[in-house]
């Protein structure tokens, strides 16, 4: 089992987890291994006292004893699931077969730990339960304010449709310079030029040959090899906006179970800079209309897009939810400030225009990138209008963890056509 980083302190400083459990043994071998692993913790001797502590607070997670006097595990979930319905809980059980555990999990319980309890293990559960403890937090932030993000989005795409801008601004003048800046800056195209323009300045003449310096030879070709993949990039983006799009009826949990096939390609990748994703749980299912084959074009160019930028060493979190009449889905990275920083308001706007960059191109995912040239996203944001949906990316503060960290957040939103 991998074993999860170790949180700092201040994580739960004030956030502690309820251990529900009567046996003073087991109470004092949680608080301990709680405390080894820097959680701070609560004990409640038995469920009838675990129901009145959860009615003063909101516990992050509940590890609850199944076999308990006066109530036991069982009936503590059924009751604390009426007072919180989203409480994340773990049970501890000595029985792991299928016909004591899969009841209990049907209830909702998000995992179990098997007595005798394994530090190890115990610690990669708790973390795992954590992680998506303040992921739920942070959707739950981030769905309140859904309905001035889809305005916004609504009001913007109405602009440009409604109104010529100025000739400062115009798309087709913008492009060309964008288009330029993108040719100019890093590997490709820019340093081609450069690099046979020094070969032209240091090649010696051999009779009916030239002498070139081996390495600006080499830099040459890995150069022209990646100028070939932002032709073939070009050619497909080109090639994704001429045609049409048929769309059709699929249930939102197809997606989902299709996610992991469209992503993994890039997937692969991830271990490079020692990044983990999280995949969404699927709460509430609908019908959508979409075309899976440019939905996956899509999702893979998001996390393309997380990968460039994404802290190393952190999780690239995945989730859903439904509002304001559309189906969201959620690539969430964190990032640092410098060099590249995030999307700043003024800028969330233009990302989608072709060939527009914030910062100079981040190169790190050329091998395996399918759209260059800073059009991923303007590809991605065409499908959408295509779906009669919304593509939406911005800078989020993630408090949830007690910490500022600041992330990215691209959206895919499709029109609900029905709740199932």
């Amino acid at each position: 089992m991998e074993t999860h980083r170790i949180q700092p302190v201040s994580v739960l400083s004030t956030c502690p987890v309820l251990i529900v459990e009567d046996t003073k043994a087991n109470q004092e071998l949680l608080k301990a291994l709680c405390k080894k692993i820097q959680i701070s913790c609560e004990v409640a001797d038995n469920g009838s006292i675990a129901l009145e502590m959860a009615d003063k607070h909101s516990y992050p997670l509940y590890i609850v004893d199944l076999m308990m006097p006066v109530m036991n595990g069982q009936t503590f979930i059924q009751k604390l699931r009426e007072k919180q319905p989203d409480a994340i809980i773990l049970v501890q059980t000595a029985l792991d077969t299928s016909n004591s555990i899969i009841p209990v999990m049907k209830m909702g319980v998000f995992d179990y730990i098997v007595k005798p309890i394994d530090p190890e293990i115990f610690a990669g559960t708790i973390f795992k339960a954590l992680d998506y403890y303040y992921l739920k937090k942070f959707q739950k932030e981030e769905a309140l304010k859904a309905g001035e993000r889809v305005r916004s989005q609504i009001d913007w795409l109405s602009y440009k449709e409604s109104r010529r801008i100025s000739e400062e601004d115009n798309p087709d003048t913008k492009s060309v310079y964008n288009l330029k800046t993108s040719l100019s800056q890093g590997a490709g195209f820019g340093s081609l030029v450069t690099l046979v323009d020094m070969m032209t300045a240091t090649a010696e003449k051999d009779g009916d040959f030239y002498k070139i310096d081996s390495e600006i030879y080499e830099m040459i070709r890995e150069n022209n090899a990646y100028c070939r993949l932002q032709m073939e990039g070009l050619h497909f983006a080109s090639d994704t906006m001429d045609h049409d799009i048929s769309l059709e009826g699929h249930q939102a949990s197809e997606m989902i179970a299709e996610l992991p096939i469209y992503l993994s390609k890039v997937e692969s990748y991830l271990p490079e800079k020692k990044l983990k994703i999280t995949y969404p749980v699927l709460n509430d299912n609908c019908l959508l209309e979409y075309n899976p084959e440019k939905i996956a074009i899509v999702t893979e160019e998001l996390l393309v897009n997380a990968y460039k930028y994404a802290v190393p060493g952190s999780t690239i979190n995945i989730f859903t939810r439904i509002s304001e009449g559309y189906f969201w889905l959620s690539f969430k990275n964190d990032i640092n400030e410098k060099p590249y920083g995030g999307v700043p308001e003024k800028y969330e706007k233009l990302v989608t225009e072709p060939f527009f960059r914030i910062q100079p191109p981040d190169e790190s995912a050329s091998r395996f990138e399918r759209i260059g040239f800073g059009l991923g996203l303007a590809v991605a944001d065409y499908i959408l209008k295509k779906h009669n949906g919304i593509f939406i990316i911005h800078d989020v503060n993630d408090l949830t963890e007690g910490k500022k960290r600041l992330c990215v957040l691209s959206e895919i939103l499709l029109p609900v056509k029905q709740m199932l």
